[in-house]
């Protein structure tokens, strides 16, 4: 790697009611919210009772935020258009979401089962065999309709075993 990152810092859904999703993510799943934000002027705003931003700690170094979607104005359209450098403010929105995974260890992943079990929530577990190891993956959306996945692959350790394996390009 030319960058070495250690994983996830932040992953950003967009919501439609902050209320439902917060609901959802922090009672029906129990991440703990760790900061809310308004939004005042075209950029969010930690004094404002009208929070359009929630994040909670979803484990290791990672924090999920909950964003309500942003009603640019054609001045603030115009400024995303520009350079990152050249911003006068921060419009960190980016293109449409596909899904995203989030690494459980093998020990905790039946309770990730039970805790969506008892929360009557849809989903679907896929197991594989990865280097001789039985891997799961827990697929479920959220209220807002984002895909969700619980995937017990260590991905550094998958790394890891790629490259000695001369798998890596």
């Amino acid at each position: 790697m030319k960058i070495k990152v250690e994983g996830v810092s932040e992953i950003v859904l967009e919501v439609k009611s902050m209320e439902r999703a917060t609901d959802f993510w922090s009672n029906q799943l129990g991440f703990p919210i760790v900061e809310q934000w308004g939004y005042k002027a075209g950029q969010f705003d930690e004094s404002d009772d009208n929070v359009w931003a929630t994040w909670l700690y979803i484990g290791g170094t990672t924090r999920l935020g909950l964003w309500l979607p942003r009603d640019f104005t054609e001045k603030e359209l115009f400024e995303k258009r520009k350079p990152i450098s050249k911003w006068e403010g921060l419009f960190d929105e980016g293109g449409s979401h596909v899904h995203f995974a989030s690494y459980i260890r093998q020990e905790n992943f039946d309770n990730a089962v039970t805790v969506l079990q008892g929360a009557n929530i849809d989903f679907k577990v896929i197991e594989e065999d990865i280097n001789g190891t039985k891997e799961k993956r827990l697929y479920f959306k959220d209220t807002e309709e984002n895909i969700v996945e619980f995937y017990t692959l260590d991905m550094k350790k998958d790394y890891i075993n790629r490259l000695q394996n001369g798998k890596i390009k």
